[in-house]
C-alpha cells in the first residue's frame, strides 16, 4: 500500500519569531513546512515546492501578502491552492481586501493555535475533495472521448470498403486522443505509411520500420518511456534517434498469425510514462485495424 502524502505547508511571514513558532507548531502536527520572509520569496518557493497550502502574512516588506496572494492566484497551479491569511489587521477593509486578493480564509493574530489547526485541516480536506472531484471529472471526460473515438472508428470501418481511404482521418484522431506529436501506421508487406504529425515536425516516412526488431507478439504493446534508459539494441536505438524520439508506443498488427503492420505513437518533447490503460487502449485500436484488413 502506498503511504499517504504528508501535506506541505508554506509559511510567509517577515517576523522570524512568528515563523519559528508556526513551523514548530505545524511540524508537531505531522505536516511538512517551508518558510519565507516576504511575498517575492513566497512566489519563488511556491514554484519550487508546490505546497498544499500557503499561510500568508498580510503586511510584509518587498511584497505584501495581498499582492502575493493575487500573484499566486494568477498562476495556473495557484487557482485552487488554499491560502490562509494571517495578520494583526482585523478591520473590515483589510478583511475585504484579503478575500478580494483571493484568500481562502482569514485569521487574525495573535494566533489561537487550536483555531489555526482546525482551519488548516479544514482547508486541506476541502482541497483534497476538490482535487478528487476534478480527477473524477477528468477521467469521465477522457472515457467519453475514448468511447466516441471507438464509435467513430467502427462506423468508418463499417461504411468503407478500402481502409486506406479512412486511415488519415483515423490516425489524426488517435494522435489527438493520446496527445502525442506523431502517430504512424506502417504496413509491412508494401511498406506503406500513413502518418499524422503536429505542426513543424518532420516526416518519418524514410524511417526503416522493417529494421525495428522488437520481437513482436500478438496483443503485446511495446512501450518506451525514456529512450536514454531503454534496454534496446544499439541498432534499434540508432534508428529511433533518427526521428528524435524520446518515448513511444508500438502496437503490432497481425493477420493470419503473421506481422502485417505497426501502429506507432511518438513523443518528442519530453519523456512519458505510459499508463497501463493507455497501452490497453492503444492495443485495442490496433486490434480494430486488424479486423479491417
Amino acid at each position: 500500500m502506498t503511504d499517504k502524502k504528508v501535506p506541505l505547508i508554506l509559511i510567509a511571514d517577515d517576523d522570524s519569531s512568528i515563523r519559528s513558532l508556526l513551523k514548530l507548531a505545524i511540524q508537531s502536527k505531522g505536516y511538512q513546512v517551508e518558510e519565507t520572509a516576504n511575498g517575492e520569496e513566497c512566489l519563488a518557493k511556491y514554484a519550487r515546492c508546490q505546497p498544499d497550502i500557503v499561510l500568508l502574512d498580510a503586511v510584509m516588506p518587498v511584497m505584501d501578502g495581498f499582492t502575493c496572494c493575487q500573484r499566486l492566484r494568477s498562476l495556473a497551479s495557484g487557482t485552487q491552492i488554499p491560502i490562509l491569511m494571517l495578520t494583526f489587521l482585523d478591520d473590515r477593509e483589510s478583511i475585504d481586501q484579503a478575500f478580494q486578493a483571493g484568500a481562502t480564509d482569514y485569521l487574525t493574530k495573535p494566533i489561537h493555535w487550536a483555531v489555526l489547526f482546525q482551519r488548516v485541516q479544514r482547508l486541506l480536506n476541502a482541497s483534497e475533495a476538490l482535487n478528487q472531484a476534478g480527477a473524477i471529472a477528468s477521467q469521465l471526460k477522457h472515457q467519453q472521448a475514448w468511447e466516441q473515438l471507438v464509435r467513430e472508428f467502427i462506423e468508418q470501418l463499417s461504411n468503407c470498403d478500402n481502409i486506406w481511404q479512412i486511415l488519415p482521418t483515423v490516425i489524426a484522431k488517435i494522435r489527438e486522443f493520446f496527445e502525442v506529436e506523431r502517430v504512424v501506421f506502417y504496413q509491412k508487406t508494401n511498406q506503406q505509411i500513413v502518418e499524422s504529425a503536429a505542426p513543424d515536425y518532420h516526416s518519418v516516412r524514410d524511417l526503416p520500420f522493417e529494421k525495428l526488431d522488437f520481437q513482436y507478439q500478438p496483443g503485446r504493446v511495446i512501450s518506451v518511456n525514456n529512450l536514454d534508459l531503454a534496454e534496446l539494441s544499439s541498432d534499434v536505438i540508432t534508428i529511433l534517434r533518427q526521428s528524435n524520439d524520446r518515448s513511444l508506443l508500438i502496437a503490432p498488427i497481425f493477420s493470419h498469425k503473421q506481422l502485417w503492420g505497426l501502429l506507432c505513437a511518438y513523443r518528442y518533447k519530453s519523456d512519458r510514462t505510459w499508463e497501463k490503460l493507455e497501452m490497453e487502449r492503444f492495443s485495442d485500436l490496433a486490434n480494430l485495424l486488424s479486423l479491417a484488413i
